[in-house]
């Protein structure tokens, strides 16, 4: 009897096994779906607009804040019309490789410097899906080493500069003249057809940054800073030019 019910058990778990991978997705084609993406991207950018006025205040210290247009304030300025686009391209599987839209809004214009995509970086973020819900956020800023994230924010936290800080007294750091923006772009510069938590399969991403401060990179301790080694040919991937599997931002040879 023993027997027969784990010869049933394991038939039930074989037609279940079977069962899921009938219902697999296909993985969806790259081109295909950075146009779809970029239609529901452009769809938000001009549905929606940010306070921009209180930005035009120079006390002002809050964040980005997004709201849908509509009656009562038809006259704000979409967000379509004050992004600027960078097209990024991403090598596929095959080889070949598929353009996608990065949009980026600046809020407000840092002080300081630019990172490479390949620094380490001390902000604070939002990350949204486009139904504005939030996946993940840090309001305390913490220090992110850009190669360790995905391409979207890499790229497009390259576009915002940091700002300047000064100690008090009694030990708290002050920030000012640091930058703000926003990041939209699809998911193959995300985590495409992968889920990261809260964020399904093919979506499309919006990242709010406040970029206190920058550390430029040498990874391997060579002399060379990261950014000279990590892509140099533009494809996304960090280059091995001796093809030993290390990739040069992290080869001291």
């Amino acid at each position: 009897m023993k027997n027969i019910l784990v010869i049933a058990l394991t038939i039930i778990s074989f037609l279940s096994s079977c069962k899921k991978e009938d219902t697999v997705e296909p993985l969806r084609d790259v081109q295909e779906q950075s146009i779809t993406d970029n239609q529901s991207i452009e769809d938000f950018l001009s549905s929606h607009f940010y306070n921009y006025d209180d930005f035009s205040d120079p006390d002002y210290d809050g964040g980005i804040v997004f709201d849908t247009l509509h009656i009562d304030n038809t006259s704000k300025t979409p967000l379509i019309n004050q992004v600027r686009k960078e097209v990024i391209s991403v090598i596929t599987a095959d080889g070949t490789f598929v353009d996608h839209n990065l949009y980026y809004l600046i809020a407000r214009e840092g002080t300081g410097i630019s990172p490479a995509t390949v620094d380490s970086t001390y902000l604070s973020y939002e990350g949204l899906l486009l139904d504005k819900s939030v996946f993940d956020s840090s309001s305390t800023p913490v220090w992110f080493d850009l190669t360790s994230v995905v391409r979207g924010f890499r790229e497009g936290a390259h576009k915002i500069k940091s700002g300047d800080f000064k100690v008090n007294d009694d030990n708290t750091v002050d920030f000012f003249g640091y930058g703000q923006g926003a990041l939209f772009f699809p998911s193959g510069l995300g985590y495409f057809s992968r889920t990261a938590g809260a964020v399904p399969a093919y979506a499309p991403l919006i990242f709010k940054i406040n970029l206190y401060g920058v550390n430029q990179t040498d990874h391997d301790g060579d002399g060379i800073l990261s950014a000279n080694e990590f892509d140099n040919d533009g494809d996304g991937v960090p280059d091995d030019t001796d093809e030993d599997g290390i990739p040069d931002y992290l080869d001291a040879d």
